[in-house]
């Protein structure tokens, strides 16, 4: 059961960052600010859960660190993440991805 908990958290957060992301699509979030959202709605989330969260949905197409095309920044709080098309279908549920569903 706990791991069940533990499954719903994650897809929870990760949903939540799409959908912040979404609200200010097509602009780019900082991560630092992402994570200071996240905070507020969960004070048990990490910097590291984040990351982890990130660089999944990024794997999953459904984000891009905008900056890494630039040569990107060098700490991870400093990037800036954007939803991808694959993204705004995801986060606008005219998508669904099991993985991500509660």
């Amino acid at each position: 059961m706990t791991r069940d908990i533990a499954a719903a958290r994650m897809k929870h957060a990760r949903v939540q960052l799409l959908t912040l992301l979404n609200r200010m699509y097509p602009t780019p979030l900082l991560v630092r600010t992402l994570y200071r959202v996240m905070v507020s709605m969960d004070e048990a989330y990490e910097p590291d859960l984040l990351r982890k969260d990130a660089h999944y949905l990024k794997q999953k197409g459904y984000v891009e660190f905008v900056d890494d095309r630039l040569g990107g920044a060098d700490v991870f709080m400093d990037k800036c993440l954007s939803l991808t098309a694959s993204g705004k279908e995801i986060a606008d549920r005219t998508q669904t991805d099991p993985a991500l569903e509660i």
